[in-house]
């Protein structure tokens, strides 16, 4: 797909409907989100990866046997299972090595299953929604809830991989929005550009009618994808969720806040809301070093980005 520069979004001119000065959305895509009748469809690896994961007499070696039917997830879970984070002193030299030793059966599982679901979606790369910020936001914010969810206490603490699915599919939405409506995403990317101060939530809300996490949460229900993940991907920008599956939304925001400071990212800026800290029972000092710690291993994990944006 051709791409558009951050210079070329400047160019683009604004698609306005008859209502545009009654302080109704720009664009309100919502009306015609309601009338899809088709949806993208899981990818196919996606499919054997749920079905695997569903399976309970799965073993290592059947996980193995599906990674490695695509070589670049391959190279992914090796990649990731290499990194200093995780402090293993051996070589990994297959997928086996990085499952087996390192990573474990549910973790792969989890970021088998976020790579190849998002991989089939190519929207404009260099843009600040595009694909490159797409997922080098994602694989921090997977590695940093990961370690995140690792330290809390044992009655708040969710299963790692699904914390670390939760981290890498959170901003979904922006890839089926680019997906299903690319002039429309690229209009929003201007604004977004014209107005870095203002919360891309509120942005989303004028020009689409929507925001990403309700696009990205349709999609997931649709797909049946695991129901924390949804609510992940949905309340991630409300610091007042405290419904089902709360502290799946509440690490993804933290990471976000504590992401931002490091420049990644699209949370409105890098204070972390004490509410949230008290909620997990973190505190400020704590998360900040963890979050020094994991990028520690930032060139590893922004190759792994880079390869996945590519």
């Amino acid at each position: 797909m051709t791409t558009k520069s951050p210079e070329l979004i400047s160019n683009i001119p604004d698609i306005r409907g008859p209502n545009q000065n009654d302080g109704s959305p720009l664009l309100d895509i919502k009306p015609r989100i309601e009338k899809i009748d088709k949806l993208p469809p899981m990818p196919e690896m996606t499919q054997k990866i749920i079905r695997l994961s569903a399976d309970p007499n799965a073993s290592v070696a059947a996980l193995v046997k599906v990674v490695e039917l695509d070589p670049s997830l391959a190279v992914q879970i090796m990649r990731y299972a290499s990194s200093p984070f995780f402090g293993y002193q051996g070589k990994i030299d297959s997928v086996n090595t990085a499952i087996a030793r390192v990573l474990g059966f549910s973790m792969v599982v989890n970021l088998a299953l976020g790579v190849t679901a998002a991989k089939p979606f190519k929207i404009p790369r260099n843009v600040p929604l595009g694909l490159e910020n797409f997922w080098r936001h994602a694989i921090f914010s997977a590695a940093l809830v990961q370690a995140l969810s690792g330290v809390l206490n044992d009655e708040l603490r969710p299963p790692v991989g699904l914390a670390y699915l939760s981290g890498l599919l959170h901003n979904f939405g922006h890839l089926l929005l680019g997906h299903l409506f690319k002039q429309e995403f690229l209009i929003l990317n201007k604004h977004i550009a014209s107005e870095p101060e203002t919360p891309i939530i509120d942005i989303e809300m004028k020009v689409i009618g929507t925001d990403h996490g309700q696009i990205g949460a349709w999609l997931m229900q649709a797909w049946k994808l695991p129901e924390e993940v949804i609510i992940a991907t949905r309340e991630h920008h409300n610091a007042n969720y405290n419904g089902p599956h709360a502290v799946y939304p509440q690490l993804v925001m933290l990471a976000d806040h504590l992401l931002k400071g490091q420049g990644i990212g699209d949370a409105h800026d890098s204070k972390i809301p004490a509410s949230l800290l008290d909620a997990l029972e973190l505190g400020e000092y704590q998360v900040t070093m963890l979050t020094n710690l994991v990028l520690e291993n930032n060139e590893s994990l922004d190759r792994m980005a880079q390869q996945l944006a590519s």
